[in-house]
């Protein structure tokens, strides 16, 4: 009648058949309701989306009308209202007739108390922090067909918000096929956010990659889309040459975004399943950076290894079989462009890392202070691998050594930063098992130059004559310059005048003179009138 009425008058029909639709979803006749709503919107002018988002949410919003419930209050208060019509309405009464006896028939019971035992079978309830989702089955994929059909730029953030993780990631994934490009009635909806001047080749009438992971890190779902990725990369065949190449770009697009948000931990799982290698193996080496403790660092440090190990083991395999087809991507993954003699070193390295860390404790401070990563030209990072290997030469020499020469570093300059600060420390004993571990490492120059830096700390600071350490340079010249740093001026003339060295004495007479040392001068006077 109402329909009628309105054409008759010439008024808009819309409304009619929009609110009888509504009215059929409260009765649960959802069938004859999609009839209505089909009318409805070919008569509507302009974008369907607010429609059908009306329709969700009331499908969302509130249980439809049991029917049958309350046909069985109605007959019940029938039933009861005429034996008490003559007595007071007392409250005993007045709950007689309200009261719902729990021996009413299995028929008469409300559907949805049935139905709430069965919604937490829905796709994705086995996450248990995830969303509840208040739709039964029916309701639910009722929902999803007004959304496929009307407006499936909304459809990816229902699912997720009732917890059907896995069906939203298969509308960019769909098994066995690469999803359909969005329409150009959405092509206003969906852009790519990386490349505004042509259209996203991966964005779909859902939305874009970028949209997928952004819900999938805001609900927790990430391991979800690494399922669904590894599955498909694993029965994917080389001959669906469309399906690789589109599933490799998605993974790549992921990837940055990962990157992009500093989400490492799942940058690292889908380089794994992208079977970039090396890129896994940096990611983890991150990660390590990012550690809190020993513990978290060691295990990361760990896994780069095994993701380089692992690398090296797929080139050696790549000899003798055919290439992945990759024509499809631009340039060369990491792994590609490492050598097999860069895996070697990575893993060589990250190894020599592992030891470092177990040599300290959380104690010593947060994990990345003794990181010997970095950019070699980086005045910064020199400086701290120098530092790291000076304190492991105190605990552990022949890590120290390992890394010293793993890295390039001045192995001269290190030594005598730790002779000099165990001479400060007055730590003797640990002093002459340094130069013990040192010894023959380093030729003669140098091994007196890292004498001379304890020397001079015992005399210059701690107003002492190291004799053993003096009698350990090797070098004439050096001795006569620790003995005069010491104040032993005569040594220092007896020491020069045996090695004959004109400009030794020269060099002790001038200090002789300097500190009225009278005896001396006289020696060094006499010694030169005989050699002059």
């Amino acid at each position: 009648m109402a329909v009628y009425t309105c054409k008759k008058c010439k008024i808009d029909v819309f409304p009619v058949w929009n609110a009888w639709g509504h009215a059929l979803i409260r009765m649960e006749h959802y069938a004859q309701a999609r009839v209505k709503f089909k009318q409805a919107l070919q008569l509507h002018k302009g974008d369907p989306a607010p429609v059908i988002l009306e329709i969700v949410n009331m499908i969302e919003g509130s249980p439809p009308v049991d029917v049958s419930t309350v046909r069985s209050m109605y007959e019940h208060l029938a039933r009861s209202a005429p034996a008490i019509l003559d007595d007071s309405l007392s409250a005993d009464s007045y709950l007689n007739v309200l009261y719902m006896p729990s021996t009413f028939p299995r028929s008469e019971r409300s559907r949805r108390s049935l139905e709430s035992a069965n919604d937490n079978s829905l796709p994705g309830s086995e996450f248990e922090d995830g969303p509840r989702s208040n739709l039964d089955s029916v309701r639910y994929l009722e929902c999803v067909n007004y959304l496929q059909e009307y407006a499936r730029q909304h459809l990816l953030g229902f699912m997720f918000r009732h917890g059907h993780f896995k069906d939203a990631c298969l509308l960019f994934f769909p098994p066995n096929a690469v999803p359909p490009p969005p329409q150009p009635s959405s092509l206003g909806v969906v852009t790519s956010t990386s490349s505004p001047q042509r259209p996203d080749p991966l964005a779909t009438d859902y939305g874009t990659i970028d949209d997928l992971c952004d819900l999938c890190i805001g609900y927790g779902a990430m391991p979800v889309l690494e399922e669904v990725l590894s599955t498909r990369m694993v029965s994917t065949t080389a001959h669906e040459v469309e399906i690789h190449q589109h599933t490799a770009a998605a993974l790549s697009r992921i990837c940055i975004f990962c990157e992009s948000h500093k989400h490492f931990n799942y940058l690292c799982r889908f380089q794994v399943i992208k079977k970039d290698h090396v890129a896994a193996g940096l990611c983890c080496i991150q990660l390590f950076m990012n550690s809190s403790s020993q513990e978290e660092a060691v295990k990361n440090l760990e896994n780069a290894k095994m993701h380089f190990d692992e690398g090296l083991s797929a080139r050696y395999k790549a000899r003798d079989s055919t290439k992945v087809l990759t024509k499809g991507i631009r340039g060369k993954s990491a792994s590609e462009k490492l050598t097999e003699e860069g895996f070697v070193k990575f893993s060589a390295r990250v190894a020599i890392q592992v030891d470092v860390v177990r040599s300290f404790n959380d104690a010593d401070g947060p994990p990345w202070k003794y990181s010997l990563f970095g950019n070699p030209n980086d005045t910064e990072t020199f400086r701290r691998r120098c530092k790291i290997a000076e304190t492991l030469a105190e605990k552990n020499f022949d890590l120290a050594f390992q890394v010293i020469y793993e890295f390039n570093l001045p192995a001269v300059d290190i030594y005598a930063g730790l002779a000099s600060s165990l001479a400060e420390r007055k730590k003797g004993g640990q002093l002459t098992e340094f130069f013990r571990n040192i010894k023959g490492t380093i030729d003669d120059d140098d091994w007196d130059q890292v004498l001379g830096a304890a020397i001079n700390v015992y005399a210059n600071k701690h107003k002492e004559r190291p004799d053993r350490l003096i009698d350990m340079l090797t070098s004439s010249h050096r001795k006569v310059l620790a003995c005069v740093v010491c104040g032993r001026l005569k040594s220092a003339f007896q020491i020069a005048s045996r090695s004959g060295s004109v400009a030794d004495v020269q060099y002790v007479a001038h200090q002789a003179l300097h500190a009225n040392a009278l005896p001396v001068l006289d020696m060094c006077k006499q010694w030169l009138a005989q050699y002059m």
